[in-house]
């Protein structure tokens, strides 16, 4: 007899040995298969998570850049302004009044400064001109400050011409004391030459740091509530927790180090990458705002981190998911099985070897079957991802491609199998590309590619179109490989152009109309006045904003002039001013001229202004 036939059994012919050894090795295969699907699910959901956290910190990079290339370009645009460079030679009253007036007008047009200065070579402010709720208002002398002590000052003093100083982020400090409310402050420096070649000082542009700092929380779509940007010296500039923001300002030593020294540990020894530590996962990058600029004249760039840190306590639930999913698996194979080992057991013992035979044959076929799913559920996330994605191996032969790729580029997925990473690139960057992809193979990390370059691709039919790309590396049975995230931005890249251009044409329009043109806030502020109004009135650039729109009346009808314009806002139309009457207007010497004024209004965030148009008919006469 067989060691089979010996084995004891309970009444009914039901053995527990039998059961045991029938049951064991396939209930330990189905816990072993149901750990290795668990592991590859969490890893599938982890890898998707990761790839968000990337793209999250790489778009809040690309914003920041973005953000202040129109500030560096406006402040060298300023310095050589004709009216500022023969202020500062001369240094008089109409000529401090002129460098007013160009202050006044940055600040008019563009409502990111907080404020501009001239401040001379001693340190004491010359000229300021505030924003004050987005108005451009001059500071007398008396409340002028010496700001020779600042830092900013100190560091830019040994600027040379066209030589641009970029202070550190921080806060407003005004009279020794920080700002209530806080108002976060990039101070952009150059210094400030006369036409006679000298140097009188720096000119100094405080960038209002809140809309940058508004701009990067804008650009995190689903990062909001874990992303932050930090210093050099990892204090947070903005943070989920605000209490934490601008330690350094308030001798506070609470820094990312402090709270988190392996996670700090780790951000400080490579620019940008990802960990995973005990309390969550990391993701960071560098900021390095104007780096693309001329920085032969750009001196003290200042460098920030975007940081993502997703706690442990969120990434607990794809875990807790993936293991619910799995265990009722599990748990319904084990009794499956259970009942069938136990019908088997309940066989004849001569037949229990192949019953056995066919239970692992089963149980073989399930694992395989469990496999096929993993793989399908795997390609059905590469083929959903509405981005391009495509996987290259070490040599540059593109071995995984989805379909949004292939059809972004004008093929099929089978036409990019195994063809060369070089058929999707533009003709003029094929020599280089492999060079650049060898220098990363050498040294892979998840990162933007081409930092600071315009990239496009090629399509099928000869068409280039602008793209962003994001590497992301990998290693699968000791071969390397990279994830290459594609998008296609030629539709933002389009209205990027068509908003500038409408830009320019508005301010072309402006600026060339010969008739004079002005914009009166609903309280009789003038709130814009093009330059042929202010020669029809004698007036200097910039000299009537903010001043009220009755100047222009003669005084004999001023206050009668209060009241009609009262009038108009309560009902306002297109139509022709004092129909019937002859209207006067009144230039800055006190002179009086015939005019005709035609008046149009339009709202703006709640209020109502009025648009005139202004003809001196004097010259019809």
């Amino acid at each position: 007899m067989s060691d089979l036939d010996r084995q004891p059994s309970k009444p009914g012919g039901f053995s527990p040995g039998l059961f045991l050894l029938l049951f064991t090795p396939v209930a330990l295969l189905i816990i072993g298969g149901a750990w290795y699907v668990g592991h590859e699910r969490i890893e599938e959901e982890m890898s998707l998570t990761r790839s968000s956290e990337i793209s999250n910190v790489v778009m809040a990079v690309r914003r920041l850049d973005d953000e202040l290339h129109e500030p560096l370009l406006q402040l060298r645009t300023l310095a050589n302004e004709e009216a500022l460079r023969r202020g500062v030679e001369t240094a008089g009253a109409e000529d401090l009044r002129g460098i007013e007036a160009v202050f006044s007008a940055l600040i008019a047009y563009n409502d990111i400064y907080e404020k501009v200065r001239w401040i001379d070579e001693t340190g004491q402010e010359r000229v300021r001109v505030n924003n004050v709720a987005g108005k451009p208002v001059r500071l007398v002398t008396e409340q002028l400050q010496q700001r020779g002590d600042s830092y900013y000052v100190k560091e830019s003093s040994g600027l040379k011409r066209g030589e641009v100083y970029i202070s550190p982020m921080d806060l407003n400090v005004e009279y020794g004391k920080v700002e209530v409310p806080h108002k976060p402050m990039l101070r952009l420096i150059t210094p400030i030459n006369g036409r006679d070649g000298r140097q009188h000082g720096i000119l100094v542009v405080n960038v209002a740091a809140q809309g940058l700092l508004d701009a990067f929380i804008g650009s995190l779509v689903e990062a909001r509530d874990h992303a932050m940007l930090l210093n050099r010296e990892g204090y947070w500039l903005k943070s989920p927790d605000g209490d934490a923001e601008w330690g350094f300002m308030f001798n506070r030593k609470d820094t990312l180090d402090s709270r988190n020294p392996a996670a700090w540990k780790a951000i400080a020894d490579i620019p940008s990458g990802q960990v995973e530590l005990d309390d969550g996962l990391w993701t960071w990058s560098t900021v390095y705002p104007l780096k693309v600029d001329d920085s032969r004249d750009t001196t003290h760039i200042p460098s920030w981190l975007v940081v993502t840190h997703l706690p442990q306590e969120q990434l607990a639930p794809i875990l807790q998911g993936a293991w619910t999913t799995v265990g009722i698996y599990m748990l319904t194979l084990l009794a499956l099985y259970g009942v069938i080992a136990a019908w088997l057991a309940r066989a004849m013992v001569g037949r229990a070897r192949a019953v056995g035979d066919a239970a692992k044959a089963q149980a073989e076929a399930a694992a395989a079957r469990r496999v096929r799913q993993a793989q399908e559920r795997f390609r059905l996330v590469v083929e959903g991802n509405t981005n391009g994605l495509l996987v290259a191996d070490k040599t540059g032969q593109i071995v995984l491609v989805n379909s949004a790729l292939a059809r972004m580029f004008g093929y099929t997925t089978g036409e990019l199998l195994e063809a060369s990473l070089e058929i999707l690139l533009p003709v003029s960057a094929k020599p280089a590309h492999p060079g650049f992809f060898n220098a990363y193979m050498a040294n892979p990390a998840a990162r933007p590619m081409g930092s600071g370059r315009e990239l496009y691709g090629q399509r099928k039919d000869g068409s280039v179109f602008p793209i962003e790309i994001s590497l992301s590396p990998f290693t699968e049975n000791g071969e390397q490989f990279v994830d290459a995230f594609v998008a296609d931005i030629s539709e933002r890249k389009h209205r990027e152009m068509l908003h500038r251009r409408i830009e320019a044409r508005l301010q072309l329009m402006m600026q060339t109309n010969p008739n004079g043109l002005l914009v009166v806030d609903d309280h009789g502020a003038i709130e814009m006045a093009n330059p042929a109004l202010e020669r029809m009135f004698g007036y200097g650039p910039g000299e009537l904003l903010n001043q009220s729109m009755e100047r222009l009346v003669p005084k004999a009808n001023q206050t009668q002039h209060v009241h009609l314009r009262q009038e108009y806002l309560r009902s306002p139309s297109i139509r022709t001013m004092g129909a019937g009457l002859d209207l006067q207007g009144m230039r800055k010497d006190g002179s009086l001229f015939p005019i005709e004024v035609s008046l149009a209004s339009f709202s703006e965030d709640g209020k109502v202004f009025v648009q005139a148009t202004v003809l001196d008919t004097s010259r019809r006469n």
